[in-house]
């Protein structure tokens, strides 16, 4: 032992340190996921699952589980659903012995659950997307390899994680109804699932809500918006859900379990381009933002129109035609117009990805980012689709008012989209393109369309108009009025507005110079390495 102090230690008899194993050398705690057997197994599944999950939704999940609101809001909710078994057992007391009472008991948990899942989940998902780009901590989260989708899906999963720990509290509960008697289980799972399919559309409309406030102001107005939403769908939820509950009229036949998958699909459709539209949102400008939600909307209308057709051709009622082509003319009359508000300037990488030989051109063309574009698809799409529900009455021999109707929307859609395209060529000179200058243009419009005929008629006659005709040809309310009011409609105001919304629409062709210009660009040798490199 040369070492002294080592000789001092051995002969005073105290332990020494044993020498330290070499930097090769694991400890057998670190091995355990290489290790053979049922728990090896088990250990190498959960670390992949734990690299699979959303790192935002374990963020949130932590985050929002220790909150006050959610921890107020789940004890509330689990002494609110004692309180009123003990009132409802109570009162009831002792007819519950003998008559069925499970609906009574059903009405007070329908609505301990409809509060928290329709109005506390959706306001906490979209205060917590708001509060990432109102702190400024979203920043942190751009510079990670997070896409802007998984940023959103994993603020979704945090508000599903949530709605089924209140789905726990009271699922219980109805199970208690069903022993009462007076309500199966059918007419329960129906009201799970309603009440989960409207939470999750309510909080997918908060999040993108929450991308769209900039400002103070937005961000009131887009939570007031929110609270309005979440009023009106207690209402009509509460309505459906307990009519059928009362009334114990849940039909299982063709048609109806028919009726509810085909807009089940809708309201999937709308949960999807929502989330997709929060995500392009938050997206770098440098992304193609615009053509995933374009090929988004074209297969809304393909299920829309296969919804509304089918319920019509079964229901052998023009009226169902009608409102469908209405409403898919709304549609597209507000995306329309939103889309008249993107950005004109196209990053290489948006400029990368268009179609290379003149075909993929002639067809693809207009899913390409940018106003006009975005103006040329919502014409083209929304003329096929209303004329194409507007034509399925001829297809079985029926009346010809839907056909007519729908080229009267036809004809609205390119009167107004096209005026509001051209004055938003005028504007982004001075103020540039954004979404709410274009629908502050076109609500403009629309109301003009209504004043102005009346105004006209006043100076003339000294009166506003008294009898409709061709003079209300841009009054699109009162056009709309008079067909779902049972009386015929005017042929001559049907092609006054297709000539003037055709004429604007020829206009607006003829300025679409520089959307014809566009071109792909190869991809630089560096980007390819760097995609091709294990890094990027």
């Amino acid at each position: 032992m040369n070492d002294p102090i080592v000789a001092e230690l051995v002969a005073a008899d105290l332990p020494t340190r044993e020498p330290v194993e070499s930097d090769d050398a694991y400890h057998r705690y670190v091995c355990d996921t290489d290790q053979t057997g049922f728990w090896g197994t088990i250990d190498r599944w959960s670390d992949r699952a734990a690299r699979w999950l959303n790192p935002i939704l374990i963020k949130e999940a932590r985050q929002s589980l220790k909150s006050r609101q959610f921890s107020g809001t789940f004890f509330l909710l689990l002494i609110a659903s004692l309180f009123w078994m003990t009132v409802g057992v109570v009162t009831l007391a002792p007819d519950i012995y003998y008559v069925p009472s499970g609906v009574y008991m059903m009405t007070g948990y329908y609505f301990l659950l409809a509060i928290p899942m329709l109005a506390m989940v959706p306001l906490a998902a979209h205060r917590s997307l708001a509060s990432e780009l109102d702190e400024g901590t979203f920043e942190m989260l751009a510079i990670t390899k997070l896409s802007a989708l998984r940023i959103v899906t994993g603020k979704l999963g945090s508000a599903l994680l949530q709605m089924l720990i209140y789905f726990a509290v009271l699922v219980p509960c109805f199970a208690f109804c069903y022993l009462l008697r007076g309500v199966d289980l059918p007419m329960i799972a129906t009201t799970i699932v309603v009440v989960f399919t409207v939470s999750i559309l309510l909080t997918t409309w908060g999040l993108l809500l929450s991308t769209i406030a900039q400002t103070r102001a937005t961000q009131m107005l887009t939570l007031l918006m929110l609270l309005v939403t979440i009023f009106f769908a207690e209402i009509f939820s509460a309505i459906f859900v307990l009519s059928a509950v009362y009334t114990q009229q849940l039909i299982w036949d063709l048609e109806a379990l028919l009726f509810t998958g085909l807009f089940g699909l809708v309201a999937v459709s709308c949960m999807v381009l929502f989330v997709k539209a929060a995500a392009s949102r938050i997206a770098p400008v440098t992304e193609n933002r615009s053509t995933p939600l374009r090929w988004i909307m074209f297969a809304q209308q393909l299920i829309w129109i296969g919804s509304i057709a089918t319920f019509a051709l079964w229901s052998n009622d023009d009226d169902v035609l009608m409102f469908g082509c209405l409403m898919l003319a709304g549609y597209w009359l507000l995306m329309g117009t939103l889309m008249l508000g993107e950005s004109v300037d196209l990053s290489p990488r948006v400029l990368r990805t268009l179609p290379e030989t003149t075909l993929g051109r002639m067809f693809l063309l207009w899913m390409i980012p940018g106003p006009g574009t975005g103006y040329m698809f919502a014409l083209t799409t929304s003329a096929t689709g209303i004329l194409a529900l507007g034509m399925c009455s001829l297809i079985v021999g029926g009346s010809i008012q839907p056909f007519v109707f729908a080229m009267l929307l036809i004809g609205y859609l390119l009167m107004y989209l096209s005026a509001v395209r051209l004055i938003m060529l005028v504007l982004e000179r001075r103020f540039g393109n954004s979404m709410g200058l274009a629908l502050a243009a076109m609500c403009s419009l629309l109301v003009l369309g209504i004043v102005v005929p009346s105004v006209f008629m006043a100076i003339v006659t000294g009166a506003p108009s008294s009898f409709y005709g061709v003079q209300e040809t841009t009054n699109w309310m009162w056009t709309i009025y008079r067909v779902f009011d049972d009386q015929k409609l005017d042929e001559a105001v049907v092609a006054a507005t297709l000539v003037l919304g055709g004429s604007l629409a020829m206009l607006n062709l003829f300025l679409l110079f520089r959307e014809f210009s566009f071109r792909h660009v190869a991809t630089p040798t560096r980007v390819t390495q760097d995609e091709a490199s294990p890094a990027g």
